[in-house]
């Protein structure tokens, strides 16, 4: 690596190698959200959320732990049903969420035998 410090961190030269580095470790993070879509132009909802996550009709968000279908077949049992367990998002992680969803996911559903029905209303919760 040809590295060349002139003065007060300003360099010279820089390796071929590291430059990539660089570029991918400074990108930021996208949210891949259309705030005008070309037919109407109205905002469009990031499916990736809707897969992913379900909204109760409390505001809150469900997801799944993060690697619960990945190499189970070297983890233990009890790691397992850790893993299949959900977890709420916090309120950060809702509101943020929410703006990536249309009012058509925010609407309450009812279905028949809904296994989520005893957690959709919460008393003395603030989201």
């Amino acid at each position: 690596m040809t590295v060349t410090i002139l003065r007060e961190g300003s360099f010279k030269e820089m390796d071929v190698r590291v430059t990539p580095l660089l570029a991918s470790i400074l990108k930021p993070p996208v949210r891949t959200l259309t705030y005008c879509s070309t037919q109407k132009g109205k905002r469009k909802t990031v499916k990736a959320v809707i897969y992913r996550f379900l909204r109760l009709h409390s505001g809150l968000w469900l997801r799944r732990k993060a690697g619960y279908k990945k190499k189970l077949w070297k983890k233990t049992a009890a790691r397992k049903r850790r893993l299949r367990e959900f977890v709420f998002c916090n309120k950060t992680q809702s509101k943020l969420l929410d703006k990536m969803t249309t009012s058509f996911w925010k609407r309450r559903n009812w279905y028949v035998d809904d296994p989520y029905q005893k957690y959709h209303d919460r008393t003395n919760l603030k989201v």
